[in-house]
């Protein structure tokens, strides 16, 4: 087995709710998509995501979870809010 541990290295991410731009890091967790063979071994890809507060006070969020294009969406459950 392959891993590959992965983070993004934006400087903020654009609230999903109203489009702000926060660099403000509330929170990071583990995300494991899913995983894909290569070369015959299996890999799993350890994901760091970081979870920023919205700085307008206007938008219902308080928190978001910043998406990587191609490799992360947002879900209706769990923590990827």
């Amino acid at each position: 087995m392959v891993r590959v541990d992965v983070r993004c290295m934006a400087a903020g991410a654009s609230c999903p709710g109203c489009g702000a731009w926060s660099a403000r890091v509330h929170g990071s967790y583990l995300r494991f998509p899913a995983d894909v063979p290569s070369a015959g071994r299996s890999v799993v890809l350890q994901l760091r995501v970081r979870r920023f507060t919205c700085r307008s006070a206007e938008c219902g969020r308080r928190t978001f979870v910043e998406q990587i294009p191609g490799l992360t969406r947002r879900t209706a459950s769990g923590p990827s809010g």
